[in-house]
């Protein structure tokens, strides 16, 4: 074989490695977005809780509440970091022993935390 050849098979080798790279790459690129998605998602449900919850003094009249709640819980145990689900998990306690004060207290250590999540997960600054 001539050097000619040599430099070819170095060539296509080198595209060869170069395409499942990029595939790697861009299926590692994939995941994280989905990833990103999914979490913003389940974040994003805590709020239109805490909306009905900061719009109205007894939430449970809200016919809205209840499959919002359940949507939220729903979303925490499938894309929720493990302290996020402990978390709400008390706060859920807390609303079906019907322990306001419990409640509020537990909403207000859950809010800070559920908005820090969303802006790190979206890279925002503090």
């Amino acid at each position: 074989m001539e050097s000619k050849d040599w430099i070819a098979i170095a060539a296509a080798f080198i595209v060869a490695i170069g395409w499942f790279v990029t595939g790697w790459l861009n299926r590692v690129k994939d995941v994280q977005q989905k990833r990103l998605e999914y979490r913003l998602r389940a974040l994003d449900s805590f709020l239109a809780v805490w909306y009905i919850i900061d719009r109205n003094s007894a939430p449970f009249t809200d016919p809205n509440f209840l499959p919002k709640l359940e949507t939220c819980r729903t979303n925490f145990q499938l894309y929720g970091l493990t302290d996020e689900i402990e978390r709400f998990e008390r706060f859920i306690k807390a609303i079906e022993q019907r322990d306001l004060s419990s409640a509020n207290q537990l909403l207000g250590a859950l809010l800070p935390l559920i908005r820090g999540r969303i802006r790190s997960e979206l890279q925002i600054d503090a």
